[in-house]
């Protein structure tokens, strides 16, 4: 996914951390029998050949298994369920098999759509990481053939310790709810599904802990051997801390305190990324909910929290984590905050997903319900279930696929009086971590502040940037006003409580430290420019200069609106440096798609070259590298 794509000055940085983009080379894989072809190579052999299906229930996917290059069909509605698989590139033979007795053939196809499906739409790009890194992988139990076949081999390259460690933690899963998804593996009991409520016995905790501290095992031998080797995450040194609070997480999850504690004691996070962490926590009030949504702007706040007794005030909700109902329920069961989503909601599996249908007797009238209304529709199941695609959910019928919820506070600081906030319902379906959300927000925006990570989820419009966080506000606002309101606030934590945390060329690999940094001095840098404000607007984008004099490759992406800002200021040689820079970027990750800077289409990569050559255009000014690849 490229966030960037609509237009060249946009500034929406999509936080999610296996999304981010970046621009690194890969170690050799070290396997000498799967240098070829690549996944990418096995896509495009494939959908030119023949009709990959879409259904979910007939699903085609890809798996790597020793043999060679499989074509699967799946279930991805059952944990996709193998229905069948075809051997289509043998290693032995180095060659593609004829499948036409299986497949049906394909006329013309959009080979552009077919490799964004794969690569980039929803799992694509971790999904594209474990086969470019993992020798076995796209198939339930992939991970009991690495463990079985390398484990015991010595003297294992960077690459191969990597793909063990995620095999171990894809192990460590199996013992409990298959966070990771998959089948679970028949040849032993413990590897049973646990109940969407049920709690693992102290046999299976053991075996969650051997498989995590096996993990920890093949990321700290990853980082010994190449420190600067890099993963969705960072580099490996902070693979290897993420994977020590991975064990903390499920240690806690499983109810086990104190085995949690002993990982948080024993991981190990340099300095720069604790004071990431505290960036976060200082951007929100007292008592605050913060929604997280990745590993780096959840870990390490928890490590902060839990080590350094630092503003444990904040209660950090992974927002990933509430479609497990144990999640949920571990703080119903701690009591660490108000809800009234009940068990008879999170124990049935139909409740991951609720769909909504516009009711064919409403006309065209916009219904509006109260968040109070709709969570008890949704809990006490007053409409029927339906038949989708994707399976036999409950539906809700509505006036219109556009809703809007109302939320109350009864003691708005300040005012002390009931506000009120709408927001529309902006899909035809919500998650179950969704729906949390919403109960989260409901039960206690009246008495504790709620902040995002993202600007993407339901409530975008009723937010308001706040250091690298975003918070909902609860007052009607005029833009002006609420605008200033949030400028002068950023301003402030500039001054009094930031610590920029940026990548280096020193091994320091900080994603959610780039990418808030840019963020936070656009916000910045917009309002001045519309305000036509050239004084505060330069001076600002000179501090940012002072900040990060120097743009490196995995920050180019992010900065490239600088080259915007820079030829606004006048400074003109600054600007057009910086775009040059983007666009080597840009045909480097184009020419040679990896999964951790994503896949461009041509029409994706031609638009954002005309895009920048068209604003260069219009400011007197040129860049021949731009000509030159536009006429290739």
């Amino acid at each position: 996914m490229q966030p960037f794509r609509n237009g060249f000055v946009i500034f929406i940085i999509v936080k999610r951390t296996f999304l981010l983009l970046l621009s690194i080379s890969f170690a050799a894989a070290g396997y000498a029998q799967h240098a070829a072809p690549s996944y990418i190579d096995v896509i495009k052999k494939f959908c030119s050949t023949y009709e990959a299906s879409e259904e979910y229930e007939n699903y085609t996917s890809f798996a790597k298994k020793k043999k060679g290059w499989y074509v699967l069909q799946v279930n991805k509605i059952q944990s996709d369920r193998t229905l069948e698989e075809r051997l289509f590139y043998s290693f032995s033979e180095n060659k593609y098999l004829d499948l036409g007795k299986y497949y049906t053939k394909t006329g013309d196809v959009d080979m552009e759509k077919q490799l964004e499906r794969f690569l980039n739409n929803g799992g694509g790009t971790s999904d594209w990481y474990g086969f470019e890194r993992i020798p076995y992988y796209g198939y339930n139990g992939w991970y009991l053939d690495m463990i079985k076949d390398f484990a015991s081999q010595k003297d294992l390259s960077d690459t191969i310790h990597d793909a063990l460690g995620r095999a171990y933690i894809n192990l460590a899963n199996s013992y409990l709810w298959y966070q990771s998804g998959g089948m679970y593996p028949e040849y032993d009991t413990l590897h049973r599904k646990l109940d969407r409520l049920e709690y693992p016995s102290e046999q299976r905790i053991g075996k969650v802990k051997e498989a995590v501290d096996n993990a920890i095992v093949q990321f700290d031998k990853l980082n010994s051997i190449n420190p600067w080797y890099n993963t969705i995450v960072g580099n490996s040194t902070l693979k290897l801390f993420n994977e020590y609070m991975h064990g903390y997480n499920q240690m806690i999850m499983c109810g086990n305190d104190e085995l949690a504690r002993q990982y948080i004691e024993k991981a190990p996070l340099p300095e720069p990324y604790i004071l990431q962490a505290k960036n976060y926590l200082n951007s929100c009030e007292p008592n605050a909910i913060l929604f997280s949504y990745g590993d780096n702007d959840t870990y390490q706040l928890w490590y902060v929290q839990e080590k350094y007794n630092f503003r444990k005030d904040i209660l950090v909700i992974n927002n990933s984590l509430l479609g497990l109902p144990v999640y949920i329920d571990m703080f119903k069961r701690k009591k660490m905050l108000s809800l009234s989503i009940p068990d008879s909601f999170l124990k049935y599996p139909e409740n991951d997903v609720i769909y909504f249908s516009k009711d064919k007797n409403a006309g065209d009238v916009k219904k509006t319900v109260s968040l109070n209304e709709f969570l008890k529709i949704i809990y006490t199941k007053k409409y029927p279930s339906s038949h989708t695609e994707t399976g036999t959910y409950p539906t809700y019928p509505y006036a219109s696929a556009s809703l809007t919820f109302r939320v109350y506070s009864k003691n708005t600081p300040g005012t002390g009086v009931q506000k009120t906030i709408s927001f529309d319902l902006s899909e035809n379906y919500y998650f179950m971590n969704d729906i949390a959300a919403f109960d989260i927000v409901f039960n206690n925006v009246a008495n504790r502040p709620v902040y995002f990570t993202s600007t993407q989820n339901p409530f975008e419009k009723n937010l308001m940037q706040k250091g690298i966080v975003y918070k909902l506000i609860l007052a009607n606002l005029a833009p002006p006003v609420k605008n200033e309101t949030e400028v002068k606030g950023l301003e402030k934590f500039i001054a009094e409580k930031y610590t920029p945390v940026l990548s280096n060329d020193a091994g320091l690999v900080s994603f959610d430290g780039d990418n808030t940094f840019f963020t936070l001095y656009y916000s910045i840098f917009r309002y001045y420019l519309e305000k036509k404000d050239t004084i505060n607007f330069k001076k600002w984008l000179y501090k940012l200069d002072a900040a990060c004099p120097k743009i490196n490759a995995m920050q180019i992406n992010m900065a490239r609106s600088l080259v915007y800002y820079f030829i606004e200021a006048g400074d003109k040689g600054k600007g057009l440096a910086i775009a040059k820079q983007y666009t080597q970027w840009l045909n480097r990750v184009y020419s040679d798609p990896v999964s951790l800077t994503g896949y461009y289409s041509q029409e994706s990569y031609t638009s954002e070259l005309t895009k920048l050559r068209d604003y260069l255009a219009s400011k007197d000014l040129g860049l021949p590298l731009l000509d030159s690849l536009l006429k290739e």
